[in-house]
C-alpha cells in the first residue's frame, strides 16, 4: 500500500516551529556550547568528527536558546551545500546551530528515523530542488522546507522502516566506500605512471622555468566578477569549478556581459590554452577545448603554451604530483589556497623537444587507457548503487514495498 503525504509542518512538535540556526559559525570558546554546521554534517547522516566541533559562549549559547537541540531533533542542512539531514545524538543535547542548518523536531507519534530517511526520498529530494530553482547560491528557506511532502506510515510500521532502511543502506554504503577505493588506488597508480613518465629520469639540471617555455601566463578576472554576471544572452565564463583535473565542465558555466568581456579581452581563451585553478582546489589544469575557444575566465591562471610546449603534455605536466606539490608549496591563504601567477612562472618543468613531448604524451595514453577504463566502469557501477540506494529508501518509506519480506540488495 501507499501512505498517505503530508506536509513536514504538520508532523512537528506541538511549540517547537521548525528554525533556522542562529548561531554566527566562527567563533570557538574552548569548554563551551557545541554546535552544528552544515560542514560538520556527513551525506549518510552523521558528523564527521564529533570532537571537532566548535563551541560558542554559553552566554551567547543561552541568548540564543531558541535554536539549540535536542535528542532525536532532526538537523536539515539548508545552504550553501542543502539537503543533508541527521537525528541529534544523545551527547548532543543542547548543542546550537549556525546559520545555513534547521532544526525540525518530531511530533509524538514520529519516529525521528523514519522522518530522517523520508526527508531523504526522491519527493523530499525533488521539492527541494524545484524550491532553490537554479540559483548559483542553493538555499532551501523554511517556507518551502515546511512544505516537504512527507509520506505518513503507521507509527509502530516507522520503526520497522527505519530499521530496514539502516541495515540496507549500511549494505551499499559498504559496497560503494569499497568501490572508492578501488578508484583512489587506481587513481594513485595512474598519477605515478603519469609522474613518471612526464618527468622521469630528469635531472635538475634539465629544468627550467615554465615562463621560458610558453607564450605567456596571466590570470582571468578577478576584480568584482560577479558585477558583469548576466542571466542569458551574455559570454560563456569559465569558473574553479568547472575545471578539474585534465577536463572542463561545461555544465553549470556563468555569462558575463559582453560589456565585461570587451573590457576584459586578456582573459578571454582560444582553443589549447590551459586554465589552472588558483583558489580553493588549486592546481587542477584542463586544457581549452575548440568548442569554449573565445569564451572569458574568472579568477583562474591561464597558460598560453606556444611552440615551444604542446597543450596535452603541459596539461599532463602541471596535473602531475610534482605540479602539484609545487602548487602547495606556493599557495597562501589560511580559508582558502591562493596560487599566484608569479609563482606559476617560475615553477621549474622539464624541457624537452616537441617530438619528445608527443612521444611521451602518447606513452602515457596508452599506460593510462586501461586505468581510466576501469576507473570510469567503478563509478558507474557506483551511480547504479546511489540510484538502488535511492530508490530504496523512497519505496521503503511510501509502502511501494514491504520490509518485513523485502530485501534490498535481492
Amino acid at each position: 500500500m501507499n501512505y498517505a503525504t503530508v506536509r513536514l509542518k504538520r508532523l512537528v512538535a506541538p511549540g517547537r516551529a521548525i528554525t533556522y540556526g542562529i548561531v554566527q559559525a566562527g567563533a570557538d570558546y574552548p569548554g563551551g556550547v557545541p554546535y552544528i554546521r552544515p560542514v560538520d554534517m556527513t551525506p549518510n547522516g552523521g558528523l564527521k568528527d564529533p570532537s571537532a566541533l566548535l563551541r560558542t559562549d554559553p552566554a551567547i549559547a543561552r541568548a540564543y536558546r531558541r535554536s539549540a537541540v535536542m535528542p532525536t531533533d532532526v538537523v536539515v542542512s539548508i545552504g550553501p551545500s542543502f539537503g543533508k539531514v541527521m537525528v541529534v545524538p544523545k551527547d548532543l543535547q543542547g548543542a546550537n546551530l549556525t546559520q545555513g542548518t534547521a532544526r525540525v523536531a518530531p511530533a509524538h507519534g514520529v519516529h525521528p528515523r523514519f522522518l530522517y530517511w523520508a526527508l531523504q526520498s526522491t519527493q523530499a529530494r525533488q521539492h527541494w530542488e524545484i524550491s532553490v530553482g537554479g540559483a548559483t547560491f542553493k538555499a532551501l528557506n523554511l517556507e518551502p522546507l515546511s512544505m516537504t511532502p512527507i509520506p505518513v506510515a503507521p507509527t509502530d510500521e516507522q520503526r520497522r522502516i527505519a530499521d530496514f532502511l539502516d541495515a540496507e543502506t549500511r549494505l551499499i554504503d559498504t559496497v560503494r566506500a569499497g568501490r572508492q577505493r578501488m578508484i583512489e588506488l587506481l587513481a594513485l597508480k595512474r598519477d605515478r605512471l603519469v609522474d613518471e613518465l612526464v618527468s622521469g629520469g630528469q635531472d635538475a639540471s634539465a629544468f627550467v622555468p615554465l615562463k621560458y617555455l610558453v607564450s605567456s601566463v596571466s590570470v582571468g578576472i578577478v576584480i568584482t566578477p560577479a558585477a558583469w554576471y548576466v542571466e542569458a544572452g551574455g559570454v560563456p565564463a569559465l569558473r574553479g569549478l568547472n575545471v578539474k583535473q585534465g577536463r572542463i565542465d561545461a555544465s553549470d558555466l556563468v555569462q558575463i556581459s559582453h560589456e565585461g568581456h570587451l573590457l576584459h579581452r586578456k582573459s578571454r581563451l582560444a582553443a589549447g590554452d590551459l586554465v589552472v585553478v588558483r583558489t580553493g582546489q588549486a592546481g587542477a589544469a584542463a586544457v581549452v577545448p575548440a568548442e569554449l575557444d573565445g569564451v572569458n575566465c574568472i579568477d583562474l591562471v591561464i597558460v598560453r603554451p606556444g611552440t615551444a610546449l604542446i597543450p596535452k603534455f603541459a596539461e599532463y605536466l602541471l596535473n602531475s604530483s610534482y605540479a602539484k606539490r609545487r602548487v602547495s608549496e606556493f599557495s597562501v591563504g589560511s580559508i582558502q589556497a591562493h596560487f599566484n601567477v608569479a609563482a606559476m612562472k617560475e615553477m621549474p618543468v622539464p624541457r624537452y623537444p616537441v617530438a619528445e613531448q608527443k612521444r611521451r604524451v602518447s606513452a602515457i595514453e596508452e599506460a593510462v587507457q586501461p586505468i581510466e577504463k576501469a576507473i570510469s566502469q567503478m563509478r558507474e557501477q557506483d551511480q547504479l548503487l546511489a540510484e538502488r540506494r535511492q530508490a530504496l529508501i523512497t519505496a521503503a518509506v511510501t509502502g511501494q514495498i514491504d520490509v518485513t519480506t523485502a530485501r534490498g540488495l535481492d
